[in-house]
């Protein structure tokens, strides 16, 4: 039970390592951004114009931290909302131009610290951890 126990914390260890990993490049770039900013942006490249629940949904984050998430954004000219003609309830997020310039650039600092990051692992390494990890997360669900 403690080789579970310690695989836990090294995986919790490992996602906030890379959490400051990742916001640190960005921040060394010149993008004031948060991994998790970044993960909604990730959401709208896919395809913007959807509401918040939708947000939510993808992210797996409330809708309380998305809220959160999207006033940052807002704020800092990356995104911005719409009222739903339909339904005056629903908002819709949207890119702005700076949100869709953005994407090229942010999508190649992941990579650098993707690329960073697995410098010394070899790929098969790579495929054991993700399937131990999808094992894992299958059986949580």
């Amino acid at each position: 039970m403690n080789d579970i126990r310690e695989l836990v914390v090294y995986l919790s260890k490992a996602e906030r390592g890379y959490t400051k990993t990742l916001n640190r490049a960005f921040q060394q770039a010149g993008y004031d951004l948060s991994r998790e900013q970044f993960e909604l942006l990730q959401v709208l490249w896919e395809g913007d114009h959807i509401n918040q629940q939708a947000i939510s949904r993808k992210l797996q984050k409330d809708k309380y931290n998305v809220t959160k998430l999207l006033n940052t954004l807002t704020k800092r000219g990356f995104v911005q909302r719409t009222m739903s003609q339909e339904d005056r309830r629903n908002n819709f997020v949207i890119l702005t131009e700076k949100g869709m310039q953005v994407q090229k650039a942010l999508l190649q600092i992941e990579e650098q610290v993707h690329t960073d990051l697995t410098f010394t692992l070899t790929p098969s390494e790579i495929k054991s951890c993700m399937w131990v990890m999808r094992k894992l997360t299958d059986m949580m669900k």
